[in-house]
């Protein structure tokens, strides 16, 4: 592992036109616990018409050398935004020939401009060209062969790995992810992992999550279900793409409250980010809102910091539209708290939450029992994307539940 990597940061605005934001140092990076990070932003770019936080938070406007709070990673959060999870980490270090131990900074070199969101990085004072990072639709197969392939034995050839190394960031999190042009317009594509229960389980049901969202209310990505040699591989529009060579920012909710554990973290403490940032405070603190009231009704309990973002574009900070709605068959309790609380949660509790999010006790009410009405059809939309019954049974009962008894107790 290199001790100490320099990158330079570059931001794409919606219009395609980059500029360098800043810089970036890490260094201690062979020492455990001791890493360090700094981040200054560039002159030109304060001085730039179309300038903004990078992180509105934590990396105000200033002329200053900001210090990471994080010493296992040597990076400000906002920075590792751009970085996938888990599965896409490493698919990311077999990319750049990274062997043992990486820090956040080492993946980013190896990123350049091919994930997700405005920022693009490089070790070298020169602007990047633009990365697309996504393959063609008809590589798909290829795709999840290899997956497999990497899935059952790590230590493969990476000859066997071509379409995957080729695909970006591979955006990944804990199942294979990858980022594909197809229709002339990209997407982020989530197919099975080898290691799932069930090969269709997972897709069917955030299938059945995102549109049943979409009915309820939510801004959603488009996505689309399709068979890809007998593999279920649903495909999420992306939103961070703008024409052909602009970019809107992504800033995950974890940057934003500073935190990376979301367990004392309540919905509540979101809506006041957004009260702070959002160009559009009344509407998105509803929206996120009714995605809580979304997620327990439909068990989706995977609410952790990083499901949450807010988008910049040309007009200012926004919530972004939802993603990862996934009725989960493992865990009954929300991660962020509702009214104090991860689990057991009624309609008592679901309006308070709305109060400490600056809603009126009415239209609290009256947002929960408009998503109670516009899911009652969620029966339905789980036949219809095909939620496999097989490991359901349990979670098809717990939404019944809380549905037809709109969470009393």
């Amino acid at each position: 592992m290199k001790p100490e990597v320099n990158l330079f940061v570059y931001a794409v605005f919606p219009d395609g036109e980059i500029v360098q934001a800043g810089r970036i140092l890490s260094r201690n990076l062979g020492t455990v616990g001791r890493y360090e990070g700094f981040f200054k932003y560039s002159p030109s770019f304060l001085n730039h018409p179309k300038r903004y936080e990078l992180d509105p938070q934590h990396l105000p406007l200033q002329e200053k050398v900001f210090t990471a709070n994080n010493s296992e990673t040597g990076l400000h959060s906002v920075f590792e935004d751009s970085l996938p999870d888990a599965w896409g980490r490493h698919i990311l270090a077999r990319k750049g020939g990274l062997a043992g131990a990486t820090a956040p900074a080492h993946l980013l070199a190896v990123l350049q401009g091919g994930g997700l969101g405005r920022l693009l990085y490089t070790e070298e004072e020169q602007q990047p060209s633009y990365r697309d990072g996504s393959i063609e639709y008809s590589d798909i197969s290829a795709v999840i062969e290899e997956a497999g392939k990497l899935e059952e034995a790590m230590d493969i050839d990476s000859e066997e790995l071509r379409h995957l190394l080729a695909c970006g960031s591979s955006a990944g999190g804990a199942r294979p992810k990858v980022l594909v042009s197809m229709d002339n317009q990209r997407w982020l594509a989530k197919f099975a992992s080898t290691k799932d229960i069930h090969p269709e389980l997972f897709v069917a049901l955030e299938n059945a999550g995102m549109t049943l969202a979409a009915s309820a209310g939510l801004n959603v990505p488009v996505i689309k279900k399709l068979s890809v040699n007998n593999r279920n591989v649903l495909f999420v529009r992306r939103f961070d793409l703008v024409g052909d060579e602009g970019r809107n920012a992504l800033v995950s909710f974890r940057t934003l409250t500073g935190t990376y554990d979301p367990y004392g973290v309540s919905y509540s403490d979101l809506a006041a980010v957004i009260r702070k940032y959002s160009v559009e405070p009344g509407q998105d603190v509803e929206l996120l809102y009714r995605q809580m009231i979304i997620n327990i009704l439909l068990v989706n309990t995977d609410d952790h910091l990083q499901n949450f973002a807010m988008l910049h574009t040309d007009k200012g900070w926004r919530l972004s539209p939802a993603y990862d709605i996934v009725p989960n068959i493992y865990q009954l309790e929300q991660i962020l708290l509702v009214n104090g609380k991860h689990g057991g949660i009624i309609a008592e509790d679901v309006i308070a939450e709305g109060r400490k999010s600056g809603l009126s006790v009415q239209r609290s009410k009256r947002v929960f029992n408009d998503v109670v009405d516009r899911l009652a059809d969620w029966e339905n939309v789980f036949a219809i994307s095909e939620v496999p019954t097989v490991h359901t049974t349990k979670l098809k009962e717990n939404i019944r539940k809380r549905i037809e008894n709109r969470l009393k107790e």
